[in-house]
């Protein structure tokens, strides 16, 4: 059975999550605290403060949601909670903000103007502020074609050409899939200066996770996987002057290998 989708969520079920700090997947966390307060005239908002139980990272997060998410149970008559989620429960789709924004924080090599951008955007999409999460992602969009000096001016207004400077990004990173900048491409429909305001309602909540998550992807391949090539090719490179430079290649082998493990 394949149980891969499980890394893409923050929470796994009542008991286990993957920490947004330290990376781990499946680990066990603690429902620290519960807050709530007046979102409205008549809508009551929920906070729980999670933190991570993994040795050395024991940090916290936050999380709300429109719902009572923790196990309930009656005592002298009156509903009482326990300090943790209910079982079978998909506590995911019941919070609408979490603070990291999410398991797949975006990697610091990535262009901060556009990390933070996305990360509105995200956070927008979740609060079910379309507008303003379409207006985001195709400005962090146009921070990144910027920052990646792609931009190609439209020769008679004198304007940036979205598709073209696309296009340019595209040749740039010719090692990035292109299908990933063909997708960016459909950005430009989402907050174009032309659209009405009816017409937002072609774009719902799961179209807008779907660009932002291809987004995210895009930076991805762009900043963070040829680094992370680099890396390994230190580490080839490393093993490689062990063999050929040392009498005794094994025992030398094994303590690179030991000091990359220790990194």
């Amino acid at each position: 059975m394949d149980l891969s989708h499980l890394d893409k969520k923050y929470f796994i079920d009542a008991h286990k999550y993957n920490c947004p700090f330290c990376k781990r997947n499946h680990v066990t966390y603690r429902l620290v605290s519960h807050f709530a307060f007046n979102w409205g005239e008549k809508k009551i908002c929920h906070g729980y403060l999670i933190r991570c139980n993994s040795d050395g990272c024991e940090k916290t997060s936050m999380h709300l949601s429109f719902k009572e998410l923790r196990e309930g149970y009656v005592q002298y008559n009156q509903q009482q909670y326990h300090d943790r989620f209910a079982e079978n429960i998909d506590i995911d789709k019941s919070l609408f903000f979490s603070q990291p924004t999410s398991y797949f924080v975006l990697d610091n090599r990535i262009p901060e103007k556009v990390r933070e951008l996305v990360y509105e955007a995200e956070n927008s999409r979740k609060s079910n502020f379309l507008v303003g999460a379409s207006a985001c992602l195709r400005k962090a969009i146009y921070e990144l074609l910027e920052y990646e000096k792609t931009i190609v001016k439209n020769a008679k207004t004198g304007h940036a050409d979205y598709q073209e400077s696309i296009k340019s990004l595209k040749v740039k990173f010719q090692n990035v899939a292109p299908e990933l900048f063909d997708a960016l491409g459909h950005i430009q429909e989402l907050a174009s200066n032309n659209v009405h305001e009816g017409s937002w309602d072609a774009w719902d909540s799961p179209k807008l996770t779907t660009l932002i998550e291809l987004t995210k992807a895009t930076l991805h391949e762009m900043y963070v996987v040829p680094e992370e090539r680099k890396e390994r090719l230190g580490v080839l490179s490393q093993l490689k002057s062990v063999f050929s430079n040392s009498k005794n290649g094994k025992e030398d082998t094994a303590e690179v290998v030991e000091e990359i493990k220790s990194e």
